[in-house]
């Protein structure tokens, strides 16, 4: 597992992959149609230093990505610059819209094996640092909805009958993945549950890379979780990145003057929809925000409010995050073609 298994995508699937982002714009944009003209009014009321505000916060949030792989990365390789986890962020916004989900990973890889590690430890730490952040969404949710259930379960009803059923499955992903990660007992079934595959050459080529990549993914969980300190850096880091999503509807809801809503009750609401969008299916990072954001602020806002702070809520936190990371990719190629590897440690 020496070599990269991901190259940089093609020309021809990047183009394909915008075409589609393009086409599910335009489908946003139809369902928006109705209400195009209070969405133009409370945008145009927006000074340019609260726009500059917003868009600042959402390019936190890959910025702070780039932070937590920085962290994670030099539990292996202890001269990994922040800059390179940063290149790794990008890598990882790019990779996830230009691929349609597919390509975050494999691009990021691609990036750390140029930089020194190899393609084993890489997967399994880039599959950690997912689970923190699984595991940081729902510990934030929980402590949200314990401070605030009884605001919430006197306002809406709506929400409160998709929570327990979003709550189960986020909450058996990450168990399962940290499981995976940690318990000999759980891999040894996963192997034992490899072992029924079909016996043709192919299947058989795939158990033995997947019985390797375990072996991986338990060695560098097991090194990075008996590292205490490492661990809570991780933890603060998801924690602030999240809090800086969360600030988004927020900010978007004070200067476009929409809702009575406090500070705490929108991190509540934008906690339960980063969480509910996690048990829904989305291509490229679209369609489970959206029908979370309208489902869970929909009880709150009107039909044409909610939708105005939606519009500025993705052009923050998607569509401007999205172009600065393909400014951050092109820069992170030039940083590959000039930097030495380091050693692992």
């Amino acid at each position: 597992m020496s070599q990269p298994a991901a190259q940089k995508p093609s020309r021809k699937k990047t183009v394909i992959s915008l075409l589609i982002l393009l086409a599910l714009t335009c489908v946003i944009v139809f369902i928006f149609k109705d209400h195009w003209a209070e969405i133009t009014a409370a945008l145009t009321q927006l000074s340019f230093w609260q726009v500059l505000v917003v868009l600042a916060v959402g390019i936190s949030y890959p910025l702070l990505e780039g932070c937590v792989a920085w962290v994670i990365v030099r539990s292996r390789l202890p001269e990994f610059k922040l800059w390179q986890g940063i290149d790794v962020g990008w890598c990882g916004t790019f990779g996830n819209v230009v691929t349609l989900g597919a390509g975050a990973v494999p691009l990021q890889l691609f990036y750390l094996h140029r930089a020194g590690l190899d393609l084993g430890p890489g997967a399994g730490l880039m599959t950690l640092e997912y689970v923190f952040h699984k595991t940081t969404v729902l510990l934030y949710a929980t402590v949200m909805l314990l401070l605030q259930h009884k605001w919430l379960a006197a306002n809406t009803s709506g929400v409160l009958n998709y929570l327990p059923m979003a709550y189960a499955v986020v909450a058996a992903i990450i168990v399962a993945l940290v499981l995976l990660c940690v318990s000999p007992l759980v891999q040894n079934l996963a192997r034992w549950l490899l072992g029924f595959l079909p016996k043709t050459e192919k299947w058989q080529q795939r158990r033995a890379d997947w019985q390797q990549q375990l072996d991986v993914l338990g060695e560098e969980s097991r090194r990075l979780l008996a590292d205490k300190p490492r661990c809570l850096k991780i933890f603060a880091l998801q924690a602030v990145k999240l809090f800086g999503l969360f600030c988004l509807p927020y900010l978007c809801i004070r200067f476009m003057n929409l809702s009575p809503l406090t500070f705490m009750q929108v991190q509540l609401l934008t906690s339960l929809m980063l969480f509910l969008s996690n048990a829904l299916p989305n291509v490229a990072g679209m369609g489970s925000i959206e029908t979370a954001f309208l489902l869970v602020f929909g009880s709150f806002l009107q039909q044409g409010e909610v939708m105005s702070v939606l519009m500025l809520y993705r052009i923050a936190s998607y569509y401007v995050v999205f172009a600065a990371s393909a400014v951050g990719f092109f820069i992170a190629q030039r940083h590959l073609s000039e930097m030495e590897p380091p050693k692992e440690a």
